[in-house]
């Protein structure tokens, strides 16, 4: 099971309290999903859960036993037909063209977050936050975009809308404000779900970081103890270690016997500071490329 429908099941239980916000969540659906095709209303969704929850929806706001059709191809078809049509449709201010969504639908601060569930069980998806960060709501309606966008600035949430095949589609791929949308669903665990995924893959992150500079730094280390070798091999060959100044060879014989130890290892090997040592180092280095 994906993680949209995960989300999807979890707001589907959520208790259908108030009339008003019964009527808003509804509204979401119809505007997000169906079809008016002949005066009638389809409303298709891969989910049973999304079906049995318009049909409750119906049931409570409008005494209507709605019929659902399951296909082979796992997509449930719910159906109204007829005057009750008018009816639904007027009774959420629906039935004007261009459609739009009218203020009294979404008056207060739950039924805005009940329009949300409706447009999120209708049109939406989110991807799994292990795979990355998109959460999206697909519509037909170019009159009410803009009024959906303002239900969702309610929240604080500002997603970015595109046309795409013939509908218009609201986007978010910033994911503090995917956690505030499915907060705002009221799908806390899935949110809960979705933030502890980003919090790992933060961390991992984080480590993956600190190890990549960790190995760049040896790497460093390794390519500057290996000049140093060939500059105190030079020098060797040229005039013998034995007549550097005291200093300058005590840290030339220290970094011979020990090429991997870094310079902090070989300061505290000669007792001096690792400036110290950095120091006698670039000595050493330029009398190596010094000519014969």
């Amino acid at each position: 099971m994906s993680f949209a429908s995960d989300v999807k099941n979890e707001i589907c239980k959520t208790a259908i309290e108030e009339i008003c916000c019964a009527r808003a969540e509804l509204a979401g659906i119809v505007c997000f999903s169906a079809q008016t095709p002949g005066g009638g209303l389809r409303i298709n969704t891969e989910h049973h859960a999304v079906a049995e929850r318009v049909c409750a929806l119906a049931k409570r706001l409008y005494h209507l036993s709605l019929d659902v059709t399951a296909r082979e191809s796992g997509i449930y078809t719910i159906r109204a037909d007829g005057a009750e049509v008018i009816k639904i449709l007027r009774d959420m201010r629906l039935a004007g063209v261009p459609l739009r969504i009218d203020k009294s639908v979404t008056r207060s601060g739950c039924c805005k977050r009940a329009f949300m569930r409706g447009a999120f069980l209708g049109g939406g998806s989110v991807s799994a936050p292990r795979k990355g960060y998109h959460l999206e709501l697909v519509t037909g309606h170019y009159a009410l975009c803009g009024d959906f966008a303002a239900v969702l600035e309610y929240f604080g949430i500002a997603p970015k809308i595109i046309h795409r095949k013939g509908n218009y589609v609201f986007y978010i791929k910033d994911s503090a404000q995917i956690e505030d949308f499915l907060a705002a669903l009221g799908a806390h665990t899935q949110m809960m779900a979705f933030l502890n995924v980003k919090i790992e893959k933060e961390v991992r992150n984080v480590t993956n970081r600190r190890v990549n500079c960790e190995n760049a730094n040896a790497e460093k280390c390794a390519g500057a103890a290996v000049a140093q070798i060939f500059a105190i091999q030079a020098i060797d060959k040229k005039i013998g270690l034995e007549h550097l100044p005291p200093p300058l060879e005590a840290i030339a014989r220290a970094r011979l016997d020990d090429p991997e130890a870094s310079l902090a290892d070989l300061a505290r090997a000669l007792g001096i500071s690792k400036s110290g040592a950095n120091h006698r180092m670039r000595k050493i280095t330029l009398l190596g490329k010094e000519p014969g």
